[in-house]
């Protein structure tokens, strides 16, 4: 740089206050004694972040406020000891109102007449974070929901059922099994593009005939389940036909006619019972009912 391009050593201070006051990163000027770190200056894009005004924050200790000691706290002192600075940190900022903003922080240690200045940069990454959580939110789902259907599937089932079960203050539910007849019957001569109308209309209709909690799943093939909550009482005859009624009305898929059957076994948890056990019983009534219905 030749010396017409040098920018006097005031002028530049000017400029990077001037800098560092509108800059939209909220940046911080601590001094630390070991790490006892207070606010000497922050800018109003780091008062906004933390929702706080500089009469709050003037001299005070910074973990009186903003962040929490604990050991990440201490390891990215130490690395200031050592390092001199740290690139990126993840540090979760307390704002007034008590939400906590996840933000990205980097520091730089100065020290000019034998105090210790640190300088932060702080990048907001909450709505990076959201974002990221309604991916991994999105992720669970999908890896719960059957592709054909849309219902749950039996990874979803299984979960709901040990949740069922394992709660002492509720009385469990009944596990019902179904089967449908004469599916097979309808994938081999029409295909399984037809078939999986069919099983996307049944599933419909399992759907919307649930009450309450009840929880209704598609656990593979032309198999469903489905958690009755009936508050320990016994399921109704007069719901179960109903049930079997809306699944075996007609159907009309691109014109061609179809219907289907289909057999249900139920069965409730007993007294020293597993779950493994559960579904020897309740799929044993449903084979029971199937026996000698159309495949």
């Amino acid at each position: 740089m030749s010396d017409d391009e040098k920018i006097p050593p005031q002028i530049l201070n000017q400029l990077l206050s001037s800098m560092f006051a509108i800059s939209p990163i909220a940046m911080s000027i601590t001094t630390s004694e070991g790490r006892e770190s207070r606010y000497l200056r922050v800018n109003d894009a780091y008062l906004s972040l933390v929702g706080r005004s500089w009469s709050e924050l003037r001299g005070v200790r910074v973990v009186e406020k903003t962040v929490h000691e604990d050991e990440a706290r201490a390891r990215r002192h130490d690395r200031l000891e050592k390092e001199g600075g740290y690139v990126g940190e993840y540090v979760e900022i307390h704002r007034a109102d008590g939400v906590v903003v996840p933000t990205l922080i980097s520091s730089q240690r100065s020290v000019i007449g034998g105090t210790q200045y640190d300088v932060e940069i702080i990048v907001d990454i909450s709505s990076r974070v959201t974002e990221q959580r309604k991916h991994e939110e999105t992720l669970e789902t999908l890896a719960r929901t059957d592709v054909i259907s849309g219902l749950p599937n039996r990874r979803a089932f299984d979960e709901q059922l040990n949740k069922a079960f394992r709660n002492p203050t509720a009385a469990p539910p009944i596990l019902a099994l179904l089967d449908l007849n004469g599916f097979k019957a309808i994938n081999d001569i029409h295909g399984h593009a037809i078939g999986d109308e069919v099983l996307r209309l049944v599933s419909t209709r399992l759907h919307e005939s649930r009450r309450g909690n009840d929880f209704v799943a598609r656990i593979g093939g032309d198999e469903f389940a489905i958690l009755f909550h009936t508050g320990g009482q016994d399921l109704p005859q007069a719901r179960i036909d109903d049930l079997l009624a809306a699944i075996g009305k007609p159907m009309n898929i691109n014109g061609i006619i179809l219907s289907v059957g289909s057999a249900i076994g139920m069965a409730r948890l007993e007294p020293g019972e597993d779950i493994a056990a559960l579904y020897q019983r309740a799929d044993a009534k449903m084979y029971e009912m199937k026996r000698g219905a159309p495949l």
